[in-house]
């Protein structure tokens, strides 16, 4: 179970973009849950779940509540739903919940923000026939104009962009979030 929790807190501050370590991290925290979810999470639940603050007693026990909150922030439907998609240890295979998005359904002129550790964040333009132009980058290598091939995007999995071009030349193919996954939004 504390493993899981675990994979939940990363998930969380990838979702936010930050890692969690001061006092006003956990406020924009607090902030942002409540605008994704409409749900409130205390900012000493939010602490004790990340192990801030002292858990009051040794029998601290994290409510199914907070979890699902915490859950639905990541893009999950509850708790039980992100639990389902973790692997056992071990194992090569098994099913997934995440969300995907099939760039062929959006509009051209759509924008995509992608988010990956440590606080990366890359916006992409839609332009039409699996085609991305880079908006915005913020601590990636990825730069403005760059362009790139994607025809779908995988939440909290690892992202190739294939055939990135810079300047008319070729790079190559580009991993995003190689160890722990990509999370999005869409901006039309």
């Amino acid at each position: 179970m504390e493993k899981k929790q675990e994979e939940l807190r990363h998930l969380t501050e990838l979702v936010l973009g930050i890692s969690l370590k001061t006092p006003k991290d956990f406020e924009l925290l607090q902030q942002q849950i409540l605008l994704k979810t409409g749900q409130q999470l205390s900012l000493s639940t939010l602490k004790r779940f990340w192990g801030y603050v002292d858990k009051e007693n040794v029998d601290y026990k994290v409510r199914v509540t907070t979890l699902d909150i915490l859950a639905q922030f990541a893009g999950f439907q509850n708790w039980v739903s992100f639990c389902q998609t973790s692997f056992e240890e071990g194992d090569e295979s098994g099913t997934m919940a995440y969300r995907n998005l099939y760039l062929k359904e959006l509009p051209v002129g759509t924008h995509i923000i992608l988010r990956w550790m440590p606080d990366r964040i890359v916006t992409m333009r839609y332009e039409g026939d699996d085609l991305l132009t880079i908006v915005e980058s913020i601590g990636s290598k990825l730069r403005p104009g760059d362009t790139c091939h994607c025809l779908h995007i995988v939440e909290n999995t690892p992202l190739t962009l294939f055939s990135l071009v810079r300047n008319g030349a070729l790079i190559g193919n580009y991993i995003c979030g190689k160890e722990h996954g990509v999370v999005f939004s869409v901006r039309k």
